[in-house]
């Protein structure tokens, strides 16, 4: 009876390893495949530097934060904040915000761990200290066993940017970062640059954000309070994304194009501030803190009343067929608003860009995932399904003026010009493709779809080798640019172009390349330093902040000088479009009487997985004849 009862303990205590392993090992191919499959993307859109993709979330062990504070103040209300220090290598930084008084810093340790020596002068724990930020000092560490670590320290300090504390329930951003759903409640404290508090309010949940972005040390996050709060004056809200712009080496794309679609529309754009983050006391970088694009109060007016968009509704089963997703619920009317974003499968691993849960459904022009209504019916999404197809084919047949006015009454045409305008100018390889949104005004509200608001542009501008070519458009071609090819069209982007892209061109766009540099070179200096070792950029011809944004801005104005011939159709540039019997299609700029250079023939062929060019009546295109009017070239994978 003994020996049984031993043979039952022994295979429970052998089921408990196995089911800890087995969870264990869940859990670790859970975030694994998405790291993997974010690579997968960028291999799969054309990076050259794809293979070194695998790098890019390894940080060195010597890389971490130390429990080591500098205990902060300031002038206004803020409260005293701790800081904890970052080590990499031989070299430890503690990262201030703007608004501190550097003179008024105490050193916090536990005593009990180690001992601090600066410039071999003993500084026990409670000691004031100062440091020019210009200069560095031998900061020595001396654990309990009596072994010495020694490191360079830098005081860094952030200027004109607040600043956002976020405290998690743990107490630390393991759980978060693990895996993309896990989530933490928490508190944030967000301060001006001169010590007033702009916020101070409890967290429902700290989470990732993103796809593509999961691959790279320095994560996005979403932000969602208990209750909507006001944070940096962008409004009223429960959601909010702090954007990373770990793509990017000059910081300020995303915030480039957002600011431009903000000054050229009437409906709703997105705001956005840039803020240096800290999480549970670690720097965590320079972020653009930025308006989630959903339905609700303050964002896309989608629904009758406030209370529909905090409804907790119980969802029901998700049911899925040939090219629609949906829940089963018995909702039949399909007169509300609707909210879409493009998230096509160009690669296989563009299948998991979605959730088992998120309803979608397909079109000519690609895949699109639903937004709103929360839980979409089989009579709604086949009805938003119908109406995109509808506008697709009128798109498509728009050659008369007959056809334009109909096609006016069920789609916001400038809206449609503007989207057009800016993706002609940042060039986003990612644009038609993903994160494309457009949505559908309830009937009561006109019932029209527009297209916007604008998102994610931190590859605009030239951050790829897709778009590096400032003639070659390195996204897909879509709705807009296939209405691009109606006359009334073209009229009212070139109306719009002058009412609204000029203005704000001469006014603003260039002040805010000249000044914006200047307003965040502090922070992007200790945003660089946090994040020195991490291989996360697209774009590796240039190595420092300063460069990137002289090339941004080199490739804003070229863009803009392209659009302006294109746009009023000097005849200096001809359009030369790509295409495939696949149905997708991509673009390029060549000047009068110039050559179709082979760089480019290269690119659309690696693209477009095509070895020959023809032209209509099936005669190979011949490369050394220059160009002298508009062209397609129909690609077959034939040799």
């Amino acid at each position: 009876m003994k020996g049984k009862c031993n043979i039952i303990i022994w295979g429970l205590v052998l089921l408990a390893v196995i089911y800890c392993g087995m969870y264990w090992y869940v859990n670790r191919e859970s975030i694994g495949e998405v790291r993997e499959t974010a690579l997968l993307v960028e291999e799969g859109s054309g990076d050259s530097d794809g293979g070194n993709r695998d790098e890019t979330d390894n940080t060195t062990e010597q890389e971490r934060f130390l429990e080591i504070f500098a205990e902060i103040d300031g002038e206004g209300d803020a409260k005293i904040q701790k800081i904890k220090l970052f080590v990499t290598g031989k070299n430890a930084y503690f990262f201030l915000p703007s608004y501190c008084k550097t003179d008024s810093m105490v050193l916090r340790y536990d005593e009990h761990q180690f001992e601090l020596a600066l410039e071999e002068r003993d500084i026990p724990s409670g000691t004031a200290f100062y440091m020019d930020g210009a200069d560095a000092s031998i900061l020595t560490l001396t654990r309990e066993d009596g072994t010495k670590e020694h490191y360079e320290l830098r005081v860094m300090q952030s200027a004109n940017l607040p600043s956002i504390f976020i405290t998690t329930a743990n107490h630390s951003m393991d759980y978060i970062n693990d895996m993309k759903g896990n989530y933490e409640p928490g508190h944030l404290v967000c301060v001006n640059n001169l010590g007033g508090i702009d916020c101070d309010a409890a967290l429902e949940k700290v989470k990732l954000h993103g796809f593509t972005s999961l691959s790279v040390p320095k994560k996005t996050y979403q932000v969602d309070f208990c209750e909507s709060e006001d944070l940096l004056g962008m409004g009223s809200a429960s959601h909010w994304i702090f954007q990373a712009n770990a793509y990017d080496k000059s910081y300020m794309r995303n915030k480039l194009v957002y600011d431009m679609f903000q000054g050229m529309t009437s409906n709703y754009a997105v705001e956005s501030e840039f803020a240096d983050v800290y999480y549970n006391g670690e720097y965590a970088g320079n972020y653009l803190i930025c308006e989630k694009i959903e339905a609700g109060v303050n964002r896309i007016e989608l629904a009758d009343n406030a209370a529909a968009y905090t409804a907790d509704n119980a969802k029901g089963q998700v049911i899925e067929e040939e090219d629609i997703r949906y829940f089963d619920t018995l909702d039949e009317d399909t007169s509300g608003g609707y909210l879409i974003e493009t998230q096509n499968v160009l690669v296989s691993s563009d299948l998991l860009r979605m959730s088992e849960e998120d309803s979608y459904f397909i079109s000519d022009s690609g895949r699109y995932e639903i937004r709103w209504p929360k839980e979409i019916s089989k009579a709604q999404i086949s009805y938003i399904r119908d109406y995109m197809k509808q506008v697709e084919t009128q798109i498509a047949g728009c050659v008369s003026e007959k056809d334009y006015r109909q096609l006016a009454e069920i789609i916001d045409i400038d809206s449609f010009a503007l989207m057009y305008l800016i993706d002609l100018i940042a060039n986003d390889v990612d644009a038609n493709a993903y994160s494309t949104f457009y949505y559908k005004l309830p009937e009561q509200q006109g019932g029209k779809l527009y297209a916007g608001p604008v998102w994610d542009y931190d590859r605009g501008f030239g951050n790829e080798e897709r778009n590096v070519h400032v003639n070659v458009n390195g996204y897909w071609n879509g709705p807009c640019e296939a209405l691009y090819q109606n006359k009334l069209f073209r009229n009212r982007v070139r109306e719009l172009y002058y009412e609204r892209f000029l203005p704000l061109l001469e006014n603003i766009l260039y002040a805010f390349l000249e000044e914006t540099p200047d307003r965040i070179a502090l922070s992007i200096k200790m945003d660089s330093a946090r994040w020195q070792n991490s291989l996360d950029r697209l774009n590796y011809s240039y190595d420092c902040f300063e460069e990137e944004v002289a090339f941004l801005s080199y490739y804003f104005h070229e863009r803009a000088a392209i659009a302006s011939e294109w746009i009023n159709e000097t005849g200096v540039y001809h359009m030369v479009t790509f295409t495939v019997p696949q149905g997708i299609s991509k673009s390029c700029f060549i000047r009068d009487g110039e050559f179709l250079a082979a760089s480019v023939l290269s690119l659309m062929r690696e693209e477009l997985q095509c070895e020959i060019w023809s032209h209509e009546n099936g005669n190979i295109y011949q490369q050394g004849r220059p160009v002298f009017g508009d062209m397609t070239l129909y690609g077959s994978a034939e040799e």
